[in-house]
C-alpha cells in the first residue's frame, strides 16, 4: 500500500481512534454539519466550481446520472494527503486567504452535506466514500444520526489512475438532485476554468469562457455576453459591454466575492474582490475593512474611466450610469449597504477631479458636444432622453454646470447644429420674457431664428378604420417616410402595419393599457403597446397596468418597438409574455424594465 492509498487508510484509522476517545464530539460535529450545510444548500455547485478552479482545472463536467445521482468531475490537480484530510476535518483547508485561491475556509466541499446521502470520491488512483451507514459501522455507532457524513473515509480501494478529481453524489430524498444549470456569472472571475458542461439524458449546457487581462466573454449556446474588466487595488469591476451582459448584470449590478453574492452595488456593473462574507456566503459584511477597501477601490476604478474621455470604457460607463438606478435613492439608504458605500465613494472621487466637461441644462447633439467641450465629453450625458437623469447625476457626482450664454460667447454659433441653435433661441427668449434679461446681438439672432414657421399639419384619418390589402407597401410608404409624416410613434406604427395587412385603430388616448387594437393579417385579435427607443440595446419600461393586460392576453398582446429615426429606423414586434425574455422590477417607478429584448423581437421594417 503506497501513496495516497496509504494516507487515506491511515487517516481512517486516526479518525476512528479519535471517536473512541471522544464519541460525543462526533455527535456534535454531525449536528454542526447539518446546520452549516443547510445555509449552503443553494450554493453547492458554485462551491464545487470554486474548488475546481482553485485546483487549476480548465474543464468542469456535471453529469446527471438520474435516480437522484450526479457526477462532478474536473481536470485539475489530483488530491494529495493534505487535501483528503482537509475534506474530512471541519473548517480545514489547504488554501489561505489572499493567495492564488478563491476559497479558504474549508467549507465548500462540505456544502454537499446539505443534499447528499453518499459521496464517492475518485482521484490519483484511489477511490473512497463518505457514507453515514459505512461510517457508523466503522465507529460502532448504533445510528446514522450520530455520525457526520463528511468525516470518515470508508470503502477505501485502489482505482484506475485518471487526471483530476471526480465526485459521484447520491442525493437525499429531500434534495433537488443534479444541478440543472449553472449561472454563467459564476464563471466571470474564475482564473483557470474555460469550459463548464452540465448534461443529462435530455439536455446539455456548455459555458465557454474566453478571458484576457481586460475582457471576459461568456458564450452560452448561440449567445454571447462580453464584459470589460477594470482593476484598481483590491477590486475588479466587470462592465457589461452588450445587451446580454447587461441583462445578466441587472440595473443595480452585483457584488461578488469572486463568485456572485446577493448584494447589489447600485450601478450596472459587477464588483469583485477579497471581501468578507457571512457564513452562508451570500452577503458581504459591509462593516469589514476588507469589504470597504474593495468598494472604495472599485469606485476609484470607475471614477478613473468616467473622467477620462480617451479611455475605451468612457462612453460605455456613462451610458450605463445614465440608464441605471437613480443614484439618489441609493445614497439616502438608511443602511450602510454595499451600494451606498460604492456610490458614496464614487461621489468623493468625482468631486475631487477637474473634469474636461460639465452638465448642460440644454440637450446637445453629438457635433455640439465636440464644439462645446473640445477636451472630450460623454455624448450620452447630453442626449434629450437623458436630461432628467443628467440633472440627478449632476447632484450625486458633483458635476459643475455650464451657462449657455457663457458657452455661446466662446464658440461661433454658425458651427452649432440647427437643433441646438433652436434650443438656445427658446432658452434666451424665455430669459428675456421671464427675467427681463437684455439679450446680446448673437442671442437675439438665435431668438429670431427660433421663431415658429407656419407649417401644414398632417391630418389624421377621421374614420381611423383603414383596411388595406396584404400587398407590399407602396414606394412612398416606407417606414422612414411614415415616421417623417407622423413623428408620433403610435400613429406611424399604425399606418405602417395597416399597409402590411393589419387592421388597427389608435386607442392611445383612452388609457386602456395599450395604444393600438384590431387584427393581424391573419384576422386574429391583437392589442399593441408602442415603445420608442434610440437603439436595440436601450431599456424600456412597462407599467403594472400594461403588464397585467399582457399576462391576461399572452400572445394577443404585442409590443411594437420603433428603434431610431430617419433612414436607419426599424420597427420590431415582440411578445412580452415570453418566459425567457429578461426583465427587471424597478421599484422606484413600480415599472417593469425590459433588457436584452432585441434578440427576441421580429423586425418587420428597417435596415
Amino acid at each position: 500500500m503506497t501513496g495516497l492509498m496509504a494516507v487515506v487508510a491511515a487517516l481512517q484509522e486516526t479518525l476512528v481512534r479519535e471517536h473512541v476517545q471522544a464519541p460525543g464530539l462526533f455527535r456534535e460535529i454531525a449536528r454542526m454539519e447539518e446546520l452549516l450545510a443547510e445555509t449552503y444548500r443553494d450554493r453547492v455547485p458554485y462551491e464545487l466550481l470554486q474548488n475546481s478552479d482553485d485546483a487549476g482545472s480548465t474543464s468542469v463536467v456535471v453529469e446527471d446520472l438520474e435516480e437522484g445521482r450526479f457526477r462532478w468531475s474536473n481536470d485539475g490537480r489530483s488530491l494529495d494527503g493534505a487535501d483528503v484530510e482537509a475534506l474530512c476535518r471541519s473548517a480545514n483547508s489547504t488554501k489561505s486567504r489572499g493567495g492564488d485561491s478563491i476559497g479558504y475556509r474549508g467549507i465548500g466541499f462540505k456544502s454537499l452535506a446539505a443534499i447528499a446521502s453518499r459521496i464517492d470520491v475518485r482521484s490519483a488512483g484511489v477511490r473512497f466514500a463518505f457514507d453515514r451507514t459505512a461510517a457508523a459501522a466503522l465507529l460502532g455507532e448504533p445510528g446514522e444520526n450520530a455520525v457526520p457524513l463528511i468525516r470518515i473515509p470508508a470503502e477505501v480501494h485502489t482505482d484506475t489512475p485518471a487526471e483530476g478529481v471526480a465526485f459521484t453524489v447520491v442525493c437525499r430524498p429531500d434534495a433537488m438532485g443534479a444541478p440543472r444549470a449553472i449561472d454563467p456569472l459564476s464563471a466571470l472571475f474564475l482564473r483557470n476554468v474555460t469550459r463548464i458542461r452540465t448534461s443529462s439524458a435530455t439536455a446539455q449546457q456548455d459555458i465557454v469562457i474566453e478571458r484576457d487581462t481586460s475582457r471576459v466573454v461568456l458564450r452560452l449556446g448561440g449567445d454571447e455576453a462580453a464584459f470589460g474588466l477594470l482593476r484598481h487595488g483590491a477590486a475588479t469591476v466587470a462592465v457589461p459591454l452588450d445587451a446580454r451582459a447587461l441583462a445578466m448584470t441587472g440595473v443595480r449590478g452585483r457584488l461578488a466575492c469572486f463568485l456572485p453574492l446577493q448584494d447589489e452595488v447600485g450601478l450596472p456593473v459587477i464588483v469583485s474582490g477579497d471581501i468578507l462574507t457571512d457564513p452562508s456566503r451570500t452577503h458581504a459584511v459591509t462593516a469589514d475593512e476588507s469589504t470597504r477597501r474593495v468598494l472604495a477601490d472599485a469606485a476609484r476604478a470607475i471614477a478613473d474611466r468616467l473622467s477620462s474621455p480617451g479611455d475605451p470604457a468612457f462612453e460605455r460607463l456613462w451610458q450605463l450610469v445614465l440608464d441605471g438606478e437613480d443614484l439618489r435613492s441609493v445614497m439616502v439608504s438608511a443602511t450602510a449597504s454595499a451600494g451606498k458605500l460604492l456610490v458614496t465613494s464614487l461621489r468623493e472621487e468625482m468631486t475631487a477631479r477637474r473634469l474636461s466637461f460639465a452638465h448642460s441644462p440644454l440637450p446637445l447633439e453629438p457635433q455640439d458636444v465636440a464644439v462645446v467641450f473640445p477636451g472630450g465629453a460623454p455624448s450620452a450625458l447630453y442626449e434629450p432622453r437623458n436630461q432628467a437623469t443628467a440633472r440627478a447625476l449632476k447632484t450625486v457626482l458633483g458635476l459643475r454646470s455650464i451657462d449657455p450664454a457663457a458657452a455661446l460667447a466662446e464658440v461661433d454659433p454658425a458651427v452649432l447644429s440647427d437643433d441646438l441653435r433652436s434650443r438656445l433661441g427658446e432658452h434666451f427668449k424665455e430669459l428675456a420674457r421671464a427675467h427681463g434679461r437684455k439679450l446680446t446681438e448673437a442671442e437675439s439672432r438665435l431668438v429670431h431664428e427660433a421663431a415658429p414657421q407656419e407649417e401644414t399639419p398632417a391630418v389624421p384619418d377621421p374614420a381611423d378604420k383603414i383596411r388595406m390589402t396584404k400587398a407590399a407597401p407602396p414606394s412612398d410608404g416606407s417606414l422612414t417616410s411614415v415616421l417623417k409624416r407622423w413623428r408620433v410613434a403610435e400613429l406611424a406604427t399604425k399606418e405602417y402595419l395597416n399597409q402590411l395587412g393589419w387592421t388597427l385603430r389608435d386607442v392611445s388616448g383612452q388609457n386602456v393599457g395599450y395604444d393600438l387594437e384590431g387584427t393581424d393579417p391573419q384576422g386574429r385579435p391583437v392589442r399593441i403597446e408602442v415603445k420608442k427607443v434610440d437603439r436595440p440595446d436601450a431599456r424600456f419600461a412597462m407599467t403594472n397596468n400594461e403588464m397585467s393586460l399582457m399576462l391576461m392576453e399572452p400572445g394577443g398582446y404585442l409590443l411594437a418597438i420603433v428603434v431610431g429615426d430617419g433612414r436607419h429606423a426599424q420597427l420590431m414586434l415582440l411578445d412580452p409574455s415570453r418566459d425567457d425574455l429578461p426583465k427587471e422590477r424597478v421599484c422606484r417607478r413600480w415599472d417593469w424594465e425590459f433588457t436584452d429584448w432585441s434578440r427576441f423581437a421580429e423586425t418587420v421594417a428597417g435596415m
